[in-house]
């Protein structure tokens, strides 16, 4: 019996070795992606005033962040199963994301998440040089040349964006402002601020949990579809990721929160939140987390502070 014993006994320790060996290797994975995800949204330049979307075939578009003086933050290749028009029909299904940071950096990334539900993997891109990933069951090639310009090569087709002027070219034709699409509505206009807040939130209901997700068709998550609602109605950009957000003023009591003021959620003892929502009124909360975009009672969803937004 010891005989037996012995070698099932080193090989029991053995596989419970493995898996703690696996689950700190994982866990090492984790937090490696997650702080790259934290450097890069602390050197966002975060001055994004307009978001648009413009329709390139019956089955892509994409979808531009720029600043006041033109110059593009974020772009969005987004490609859909089934035909759409000049306003929303569908969600998207894949998608490849582009973005610039303070210091010059430009990175891509795709929806294809590497940990579950979260993180994705992020990729710098240089001068003059490219990358290929893969889009659902297609690859496409993202470069950036010299003049600084983002091209996507996918199979067929080319799109091309120049981030100095937004100028957008579709297999070499120019895309303009007449291919723009419209989402569920327009952005309020009328009213106070926190009314306006209010109603633009309630346009992206529905809209699914998509991980580092910058485009509304594509899908956002939970800090990045608080940033869209502030930038569509107050055309500030108040940042992509929650670490981002908790510092944008003093953290009070949720008891305290007003309509169009933020709530976020933390562990004890670490010192980044890991979600935002935001305050509706009538003790109601608007957040992008589970499935979608929804409303949830405040008294439910137990946020840890509040940050007043105006």
């Amino acid at each position: 019996m010891k005989v037996r014993f012995i070698p099932v006994a080193l090989l029991s320790t053995a596989v419970l070795l493995g898996l703690f060996s696996g689950q700190q290797s994982a866990q090492a994975s984790y937090n490696s992606v997650f702080n790259q995800e934290a450097a890069y949204a602390k050197a966002e330049n975060k001055d994004i005033t307009t978001t648009t979307d413009r329709r390139l075939n019956s089955f892509k578009s994409v979808y531009l962040g720029q600043n006041k003086a033109g110059k593009v933050r974020n772009v969005s290749y987004t490609t859909y199963a089934s035909k759409q028009g000049t306003k929303f029909s569908s969600y998207a299904n894949h998608w490849v994301n582009v973005r610039t940071l303070k210091n010059g950096t430009v990175y891509v990334y795709t929806d294809k998440t590497t940990h579950g539900n979260y993180l994705v993997a992020y990729h710098a891109l240089a001068k003059r040089q490219g990358v290929t990933l893969k889009l659902g069951s297609q690859k496409v090639r993202v470069g950036y040349s010299r003049h600084q310009i983002i091209s996507i090569k996918a199979p067929k087709h080319t799109l091309k964006v120049s981030l100095t002027t937004g100028k957008t070219t579709w297999d070499r034709q120019v895309i303009t402002s007449k291919r723009n699409r419209t989402f569920k509505g327009s952005v309020p206009h009328t009213g106070s601020v926190k009314t306006r807040l209010v109603k633009d939130a309630k346009r992206y209901l529905g809209v699914p949990y998509r991980y580092a997700g910058r485009n509304p068709f594509g899908g956002l998550d939970c800090a990045t579809f608080v940033n869209q609602v502030y930038l569509d109605v107050t055309h500030k950009d108040i940042g992509g990721m929650t670490g981002v957000q908790q510092q944008l003023g003093k953290h009070v009591a949720v008891k305290h929160a007003n309509t169009g003021d933020l709530l976020f959620w933390q562990r004890r003892g670490e010192a980044y939140t890991y979600h935002v929502a935001m305050a509706i009124g009538h003790g109601q909360l608007i957040e992008e987390a589970g499935q979608n975009v929804h409303i949830s009672k405040i008294k439910t969803r137990q946020p840890q502070f509040a940050i007043h937004m105006h």
